[in-house]
């Protein structure tokens, strides 16, 4: 099969833009001298340019798989890493108790406060500005373990300083049969698309607040917890810089 070389040309350079517009946040939170504002300058820099791609974001994701993975969370569900709120639309509210949005970045608080007020789901979704490995946080808001019916994750792993710490503690948190879906981007399995990824991302870390292009996220999930696979799969082209594994992982029961 001959290689499609000008879409892999453009899917491999089309990110520069991103990039360019990640680092002037970063200079842009720096210089400004607002030691007022809590949090680091990159996790302040990278709330600041997410909230400016939010719409190109959600655009793109409403044509992929997204949409139908979070329309089928249900009774009390914890979202790992809501950042300003972009799939709080998407939930299926009727068939959800509760939203624990756990978000470690505190920068987001008052977009994600907003995004809550302007869908009127102040009475479901309740922000948790911690770490999810930060059991004493949880414990506060009722979060322990077992206590979960559904955990998503949508592109949270990337950025996590230790996923496989991050998938445990989800299914630690999960009750027996309770279910992690995912939507997250990773390695590429196509060798040239992986180096031109390992390039990238010398810089991409430093712009995106730790956001990696080449972890091993299919690896990362079935191996950092017990977990019968319900229905977990790849998505996008062969060349894309940023593929998608995604689906529903179920919390094996014992006894």
């Amino acid at each position: 099969m001959g290689i499609d070389l000008k879409n892999r040309v453009i899917s491999y350079v089309d990110k520069y833009k991103l990039l360019l517009d990640a680092f002037k946040s970063i200079w842009t939170v720096y210089s400004s001298n607002d030691r007022a504002t809590e949090g680091p300058v990159r996790s302040r820099a990278f709330a600041q340019w997410y909230g400016k791609v939010a719409p190109n974001f959600i655009a793109y994701e409403d044509t992929t798989s997204l949409p139908s993975l979070a329309a089928v969370a249900h009774g009390t569900v914890l979202e790992l890493g809501p950042g300003s709120g972009n799939q709080l639309q998407r939930y299926k509210m009727d068939n959800i108790t509760k939203i624990y949005g756990v978000e470690p970045n505190v920068a987001f608080e008052d977009a994600l406060h907003a995004r809550i007020e302007k869908l009127q789901l102040s009475d479901k979704y309740v922000p948790v500005f911690c770490d999810i490995r930060d059991t004493a946080a949880l414990e506060r808001h009722g979060i322990v373990e077992g206590s979960i019916d559904c955990v998503t994750s949508f592109q949270v792993l990337c950025s996590a300083d230790d996923p496989e710490d991050v998938v445990a503690q989800a299914w630690r948190l999960l009750k027996p049969g309770g279910e992690l879906i995912v939507w997250e981007h990773g390695a590429s399995s196509d060798w040239l698309t992986f180096v031109v990824q390992k390039v990238w991302n010398l810089l991409w870390p430093l712009a995106l607040d730790g956001c990696s292009l080449d972890r091993p996220i299919m690896n990362i999930l079935l191996k950092s917890a017990d977990w019968e696979i319900v229905d977990l799969r790849y998505e996008g082209e062969k060349w894309s810089l940023m593929p998608r594994v995604s689906g529903t992982l179920r919390k094996v029961q014992r006894g």
